[in-house]
């Protein structure tokens, strides 16, 4: 009866389910392990056949493309005043700045009274010159009229030559009154010589006669001697009274001469004088309207230190940069020194830009135009990367509603597609560069 029961019991539907239940686990977890299977070999299968986009992103900051021209001040100096403010639209030559430079102005000053000196010394030594040359009598009225016209050095320079010249007329006159006088004396002596020869040859012939005594004979010829001798000594004071006459005349040419030849060398070393003095004045006067900042071209300006009145201005200080009125604009990239073996030119880009939600505003389209041949170092950072040029197609980023336009000086980040890459690839990676550096660690 037990047996029977028991029997009953491992043949009975409690006993028949649990059988069955025992019997359905296994082979739920292997059809669960079949599915992942399946699911994991599908998975390689895709990931063989995958092919992934290799970015290459760079952040970059958009430029604008054009002439724009950086404003330098050359001399320095000391801000005057300020025309323009930021963002200003100017056009060629409208004045931007006004400095000032305490130093260059009074070596202007200098200069300018420097050259007003020799101006007047020039002047002077012209009317002096053409006076003599004229030669015409340097009369009162004369000297007066020079004087009306303040040439006052020239009426006294002319007033004592004129004296000078008066005296030396005044000598020559004594010495031609003296002349004329031992001309005359002489002429007289010389007739007396004749007459008294003419005598004592008349007395000669008497005493041959026996008519007078010796005694007067002697007498006749020590007075004829004497006479002789008076004759001689006037024509030595007739020599010297002609040389001193021919000096006094040289004397008064030679005076005429001299001056002459003093104001034709004052006269060029004056105007060389002159002409230094206007070169350096014109290298003054140059570099005061340097002073003057003006726009070269049409332009917009962008302050770079802006300058405040009263601020002191470094000689080669940039404080402005003239940008163009109608703006290209493009991005200059930094593209890591690792990723610019896979970058081109005419490399297509999409730029994302940080202002703008990329979800709404969406990208930029773009190209490559130009890359760095070397590379350039980050001075904050130290890291060297290569600089490219990326023009934009558009000048705004958006559609509809959502339209915004680009400026200069916003930044975002270029992303080139340089690849493509199995997505297997990227999963073995890890797997590949383990078993690389295995077996390589001391």
């Amino acid at each position: 009866m037990g047996t029977s029961s028991m029997k009953q019991n491992r043949n009975g539907p409690i006993a028949q389910a649990k059988q069955k239940a025992k019997a359905k686990q296994p082979r739920f977890a292997a059809l669960i392990a079949t599915i992942f299977s399946g699911m994991v070999v599908a998975l390689i299968v895709l990931a063989g056949q995958t092919d992934v986009p290799q970015i290459t992103r760079a952040p970059g900051t958009i430029v604008p493309l054009g002439d724009y021209t950086q404003i330098e001040v050359m001399e320095g100096g000391i801000v005057d005043r300020v025309h323009v403010q930021d963002g200003d639209r100017v056009q060629a030559g409208d004045v931007l700045v006004e400095l000032r430079h305490p130093d260059l102005t009074k070596e202007q000053q200098k200069l300018q009274e420097q050259i007003a000196i020799a101006d007047r010394k020039l002047s002077r030594a012209q009317t002096v010159l053409s006076a003599l040359e004229s030669g015409v009598a340097i009369t009162a009225d004369r000297l007066e009229a020079l004087r009306s016209l303040d040439q006052h050095r020239a009426a006294a320079t002319l007033e004592i030559y004129a004296e000078s010249q008066r005296v030396k007329s005044m000598s020559i006159s004594q010495h031609q009154e003296t002349l004329d006088i031992l001309e005359a004396s002489h002429k007289f002596t010389l007739e007396r010589v004749a007459r008294k020869a003419e005598e004592l040859e008349r007395a000669r012939q008497l005493h041959k006669q026996g008519l007078t005594t010796l005694r007067d004979l002697g007498r006749d010829a020590d007075q004829l001697d004497a006479l002789r001798t008076a004759a001689s000594d006037g024509e030595v004071r007739l020599a010297e009274t002609r040389s001193a006459l021919t000096l006094a005349r040289a004397e008064l040419a030679e005076q005429t001469l001299t001056l002459r030849e003093e104001m034709l060398d004052e006269i060029e070393e004056l105007s060389d004088q002159r002409s230094e003095l206007a070169v350096s004045l014109r290298i003054v006067d140059r570099k005061l309207e340097g002073l003057q900042i003006v726009a070269p071209s049409m332009g917009v300006v962008q302050s770079v230190a802006f300058p405040n009145e009263g601020e002191v201005i470094a000689p080669g200080e940039t404080i402005f940069e003239l940008l163009p009125t109608r703006l290209d604009l493009m991005v200059e990239a930094r593209i890591p020194n690792g990723e610019i073996g896979h970058v081109g030119v005419e490399q297509p880009v999409n730029l994302t830009v940080d202002t703008y939600d990329v979800r709404r505003f969406g990208k930029v389209q773009g190209r490559v135009t130009a890359l760095s041949p070397v590379p350039l170092i980050d001075e904050q950072t130290g890291a060297t990367y290569f600089r490219a040029s990326i023009r934009l197609d558009g000048r705004s980023v958006g559609a509809g509603s959502f339209e915004r336009p680009l400026q200069a000086g916003m930044t975002g980040g270029a992303e080139m597609t340089t690849g493509e890459k199995l997505l297997l690839a990227y999963m073995l990676k890890p797997v590949h560069q383990t078993m690389t550096n295995a077996f390589n660690e001391r």
